[in-house]
């Protein structure tokens, strides 16, 4: 039994062991294809920066370009007053040339010649130019002060005109003598570069973000476009840690910081930001935790639903291994065992008799065959009971049991005959001694059913190798001895010799 129940327990824990490695890889599975699909999308959004920077620096090279025409024609102008500037830029031609050079490039809002008091002189929009005033604005601010031929790269405006954001590139017109005229300006639509943006962004999924800002940080444009977030100043610091990320501009790195867009939410995101060369912007792609795993959330779905197959698998293989080796160890069981005491039968004592005096061989010990027959038993069952004997016969084999070692071995040989075998003896003693305790312990009073009564037994005893080279002869001289036992008066022992044949 012991045997059995060790065999199960190595099969339960083969199966642990099975339905461990299973979950392990079922994890290391998950795990790798999360870090493939973070590293995957890290990569797309790389790419996608990159794109967005270049897309936008040919985006603002196509606005320059229009302010350059513009630019070329007040050059050849040669201007040399106030009056003369104002006198050209109110003309009714560049009115046109203005309407001209906006309709020519569809990311262009608006053009505008500006005076030197920030008046607006002449604009696309219509001719001629209502009254308005754009002294208050950065870029005629900054011109004023600063004497610079570069390209001016305004904060976003709420256009007076149509109320459309609309953030400017703005050069200074300066006459023959290098004073300062006025501005010349070029608007770029907010809006407008936002559905450029949703053309590379549209596939990124809800959540997404793609913004332009400029390099204080202040954001021009964004897709989804977002209006009361326009013009609005980005200090939460992530765009820099990308753009500063150690290994380059534009890595794609995770952050959990406040959310610019999100009223400072700490939301888990993937961000990439990238500084434009030539320009004084930054792009960047923001993705949320939900989309750049949603690959891996379904993949890893398709692992935990394989890895519960095969668990099932494994665990109704299990059980119909745990069935078949219970069924088998029952059938062995049975054959080997007495079905009403369950002691060992003549088939298991004959093996475990050959083996110890195998055993006996090799280490020079000696070994006992003690007979038992329980005295007068066949009155028992016909003045009680059948059932009544079969008790009897149970508390019998249990007290012969407690008397003798667990490496010995009590069985039932048939009816009310018992023969033990006690193994790795060195003096015929030790077997008297056993048989003595058995006697005592089998005559001991017992209860059945509310009756009180005794059993006495006669016991014969034969001993490896002097009364015997095999177990058919040990067996044989312990009968003999036994009989004389009974023919001593019963409720006795006795060791066989050959005066007994």
């Amino acid at each position: 039994m012991q045997f059995q129940r060790r065999n199960l327990r190595l099969i339960l824990i083969a199966g642990l062991v099975l339905a461990l490695i299973i979950m392990a890889n079922a994890a290391v599975s998950i795990y790798l294809l999360r870090q493939n699909t973070m590293n995957e999308r890290a990569k797309q959004l790389e790419n996608l920066s990159f794109i967005l920077s270049e897309h936008t620096a040919q985006i603002m090279f196509s606005a320059n370009t229009v302010l350059d025409s513009i630019m070329n024609v007040v050059d050849l102008a040669k201007l040399d007053t106030e009056n003369q500037y104002q006198n050209f830029a109110t003309q009714e031609s560049q009115y046109h040339l203005l309407v001209e050079k906006t309709k020519a490039n569809p990311i262009i809002d608006v053009s505008t010649f500006v005076a030197s008091d920030g008046t607006v002189l002449s604009f696309s929009r219509e001719y001629p130019a209502p009254p308005i005033n754009l002294s208050d604005r950065d870029y005629f601010q900054w011109f004023k002060k600063n004497n610079s031929p570069i390209t001016f790269y305004s904060v976003p405006v709420q256009n007076k005109a149509n109320g459309d954001w609309v953030f400017y590139l703005a050069r200074r017109v300066n006459n023959i003598h290098n004073e300062f005229l006025g501005v010349v300006l070029v608007g770029v639509s907010s809006e407008v570069f936002s559905t450029l943006y949703e053309k590379i962004g549209h596939n990124l999924g809800d959540g997404a973000t793609i913004s332009l800002y400029r390099n204080d940080r202040t954001l021009l444009t964004r897709w989804p476009f977002v209006d009361e977030m326009i013009g609005k100043t980005n200090t939460n610091g992530v765009i820099d840690q990308s753009i500063n990320y150690p290994e380059q501009s534009g890595h794609a790195m995770f952050t959990s910081a406040p959310r610019f867009f999100e009223n400072d939410a700490r939301i888990e995101r993937m961000i990439s930001f990238r500084k434009m060369e030539n320009y004084p912007f930054v792009t960047g792609a923001t993705i949320t935790k939900n989309l750049y795993l949603q690959n891996w959330a379904q993949s890893s779905s398709g692992v935990i639903y394989s890895s519960i197959f095969s668990l099932l698998i494994l665990g109704t293989a299990v059980s119909l291994l745990f069935r078949a080796y219970k069924h088998n160890a029952r059938v062995q069981y049975q054959a080997h065992h007495d079905h009403l005491t369950g002691l060992p039968n003549r088939v298991l004592l004959a093996d475990r008799v050959d083996a110890m005096i195998a055993l006996a061989k090799r280490h020079h010990t000696k070994l006992a065959l003690i007979y038992v027959d329980l005295d007068h038993f066949k009155k028992i069952n016909d003045e009680m009971d059948h059932t009544f004997g079969d008790r009897a016969l149970q508390i019998s084999a249990k007290r012969m049991t407690a008397c003798v070692r667990d490496s010995d071995t009590v069985s039932r040989i048939g009816g009310d005959e018992f023969l033990i075998l006690l193994s790795e003896l060195t003096e015929e003693s030790g077997a008297m001694l056993v048989a003595k305790k058995i006697l005592k312990a089998v005559s001991a009073e017992m209860m059945i059913e509310d009756k009180v009564f005794t059993l006495h037994a006669s016991i014969g005893i034969a001993i490896y190798p002097d009364h015997g080279a095999d177990q058919d002869a040990l067996q044989k001289n312990a009968d003999l001895a036994m009989y004389a036992a009974k023919s001593a008066g019963r409720n006795n022992i006795k060791i066989f010799n050959t005066e007994m044949i």
